[in-house]
Parts: C-alpha cells; sequence; structure tokens
C-alpha cells in the first residue's frame, strides 16, 4: 500500500496544528523521545511510539499510559530513537503515574479492567467499578456474538472520578476546554480517560455509605447513570477494536452506538441486560424532531459531522443518530456489523468526503437511501 501525503488539521486540547501527513500504512512502533516547547514556550519531554510523521517533521506520539500527543514541527526541540520496543504501562506502573499526577487525596481503585483513581470515597469507586465492568462483560458479549473481534484494551481503562462538580469543572476546563465544566463526564479520545464525578451527590451534600444507597440515589437520576455508560461506551468502544482514535468515524456513528448502550441497568449483579432498551429520553426528542425534520436529514447525517456539532442542532441530530443506530442494529444487524468493520479498518487522520462517506453507507445498508429512510420511520412509528 503506498503512503498517501494530505493536509491535516489536528485538535488536541491546548494543541492545534496543520500536518502535511505522510501516512503510512501500519502503525509504527518506533519508540522515541521527543523534546517540545508548549505555546508558554515550558519544555516538555515525551517517550512513545510515533503513529503519525508529517512531512515538516511534526508528529503524533502516543505514549506509555495510552495519551496521544500532537506536536507541531516548530515545537519541536530535538528527537531521539530509543533502541526499545513499545511497551504499555501495566496496572501497577499506571497506577503509580496517576497517583504522582493527582496525589495523596486521591486513591486507585483496580478491578479486571479499569483504573480507578478517585478522590469520592471508597463507595463511590466501588460503584464505578462494578458498573463498568458490568459494561464491558455485555459489550464484548454483544459485538462477539456478532461476530465481531472485540479485542482487550492494550492499555489499562482509566477513570478520573472527583468528588464534586466544582473540581471537576476546574480539570475539565484545562484538560479538555471550558465546554465540557458544565457536563456530568466525558471521554478525552486525547488522554484516553473517562472523567466523571460524584453524581449521587447531586441533592445531597454528604456521600452515600454503600454501594447499595448509591444505587437507591442514581435510581432516582437514571439519566445521570447514562452519562457515565455513555461515555464508559466511547472508552470501550476506542479501545476494543471498534473505533480508532482520530479516525474518520462518523459522529452519527459513534454517538449513536453510545447511547444504544447507555439505558442504564442497576439491578443485575454480571452483564448488562439493558442493551438496545428502548431510549425513551432520546426517543420523544427523535419524535419532536420528525415535525420539522427536512427531506435530506438522513442524507446530511451521514455525510457530515457538522449538525451534532452545532449547537443549534446537536440536541436534534443526536436523536437522530440514536434512532438511526437502533433501527439499523435492530434490523441490519449482519449490515452493521460490516459497517463496522468497515470503519474499524480506518487509520488515523485519513478523513474522507462527505461523497465517500454516503458511499461506504450506501455499501452496508443499500443504494436506495429513500427506501431505507422510508422503512426506519415506520420502523420507529412502532417501536415501543
Amino acid at each position: 500500500m503506498r503512503a498517501i501525503t494530505r493536509h491535516i488539521r489536528i485538535c488536541c486540547s491546548v494543541t492545534c496544528i496543520v500536518l502535511a501527513v505522510a501516512l503510512p500504512p501500519l502503525f509504527a512502533e518506533t519508540v522515541e523521545q521527543v523534546v517540545f516547547r508548549d505555546e508558554q514556550q515550558q519544555q516538555h519531554a515525551v517517550t512513545g511510539r510515533i503513529l503519525v510523521e508529517a512531512a515538516d517533521g511534526g508528529v503524533m506520539l502516543q505514549s506509555a499510559d495510552g495519551a496521544i500527543a500532537a506536536i507541531a514541527a516548530e515545537q519541536i526541540v530535538e528527537r531521539e530513537k530509543r533502541d526499545e520496543p513499545f511497551r504499555p504501562l501495566t496496572a501497577e506502573e499506571l497506577g503509580a503515574q496517576l497517583k504522582q499526577e493527582f496525589g495523596d487525596r486521591f486513591e486507585i481503585t483496580r478491578t479486571k479492567h479499569y483504573l480507578i483513581c478517585s478522590d469520592a470515597g471508597a463507595a463511590y469507586a466501588d460503584w464505578c467499578g462494578g458498573l463498568l465492568e458490568r459494561l464491558y462483560a455485555g459489550f464484548e458479549n454483544y459485538w462477539s456474538r456478532r461476530n465481531f473481534e472485540f479485542t482487550e484494551p492494550q492499555f489499562p481503562l482509566t477513570a478520573i472520578v472527583f468528588a464534586n462538580q466544582r473540581d471537576f469543572a476546574a480539570f475539565a476546563t484545562a484538560d479538555a476546554g471550558p465546554e465540557t465544566a458544565t457536563a456530568k463526564g466525558y471521554y478525552s479520545l486525547k488522554t484516553n480517560r473517562v472523567v466523571l464525578y460524584d453524581l449521587s451527590k447531586m441533592k445531597q451534600n454528604r456521600a452515600a455509605r454503600n454501594v447499595a444507597e448509591i444505587n437507591r440515589r442514581m435510581a432516582r437520576t437514571p439519566f445521570n447513570t447514562a452519562t457515565v455508560v455513555h461515555e464508559a461506551t466511547h472508552q470501550i468502544a476506542f479501545n476494543c477494536g471498534l473505533h480508532t482514535r482520530y479516525a474518520d468515524n462518523p459522529l452519527w456513528f459513534t454517538e449513536g452506538m453510545a447511547m444504544f448502550f447507555e439505558t442504564p441497568d442497576l439491578r443485575s449483579r454480571s452483564g448488562w441486560k439493558t442493551i438496545g432498551k428502548l431510549n425513551s429520553v432520546r426517543m420523544n426528542r427523535f419524535k419532536q424532531f420528525g415535525r420539522r425534520r427536512t427531506a435530506d436529514s438522513l442524507r446530511t447525517l451521514i455525510e457530515s459531522d457538522a449538525r451534532l456539532l452545532d449547537a443549534q442542532t446537536a440536541e436534534d441530530a443526536y436523536a437522530e443518530s440514536w434512532a438511526l443506530s437502533y433501527f439499523l442494529l435492530k434490523t441490519r444487524g449482519d449490515d452493521y456489523a460490516d459497517y463496522l468493520k468497515t470503519l474499524a479498518a480506518k487509520k488515523p487522520l485519513r478523513f474522507g468526503t462527505p461523497q465517500e462517506r454516503i458511499a461506504e453507507f450506501q455499501s452496508a445498508f443499500g443504494e436506495d437511501l429513500n427506501k431505507l429512510e422510508q422503512e426506519w420511520l415506520r420502523f420507529m412509528q412502532r417501536a415501543k
């Protein structure tokens, strides 16, 4: 496969650069130390594997904790190749790194797949760990039964859980931008972490004493639990072979999948029994949107992320993304799995045109979008 050169704009929190990318056919495993200066001219050193190298010398580098850094050529002070293979941090090593980063106030709770770094208390950390592991098991089982090659994550899955919204907002603003400060949680493509806070304290000042009390509180506000599940679904999908970070993942698809899984299951002690359950919040919004939905709505949703990124249209576009994903997964499961495999094979920074996105969708679900849309809308009218 020949390399393809393309100009790409990368935005990674504080770093925003334009790369003329010579895209390799496979991930490189070259380990380098890159010394660079940030916007404040402070010098930093990062070590990891080079995922993408620009024609002008800029790089996208993944460090051993799974974080990805985009470094412009003009920021780089020096590069040094290391005669060693790339090796992700073990859970013990990553836990020690998190303790150093967040301090003694934070405790590390370890489960089979997760490291939870939290100052929200042992009960809430245990609740998060149990919820996340049950979601992971349900997610893995769902895709494995559909003949999708679900892979174990290369890096321990990390969740940062703050005791209160104030501390979360301060961290989120610095980590991912001020627009995330009012969220109830987020998954960061850059750091590969889920960042949350104690949602069981929304109307109480004191922390819950145990997991049973947390379950009772969270049952009163299921959308809060759905937020945790939604962001954790993104993290699993980007670490277990379903999506590739910084690849051309249609936003309707990644968000639609997360919403398909987000319906909370607080009763089961193992697995996740509410996968694919009708999401009443998204359904109600989709019905409202139906009264003003335009004839080109399906096409614009597939070909571009614009409607989901525009604050004026995002809520409707999210509901439509859920409804489309719900329909396809319920009625075109094999086709959806084939489409998922096509998208999962994409490499970082290879962005297609709107026409290419439409063609990929049609290749999986059929050329006649109008016919598919009519079937979809009839299905949603009957859905309960």
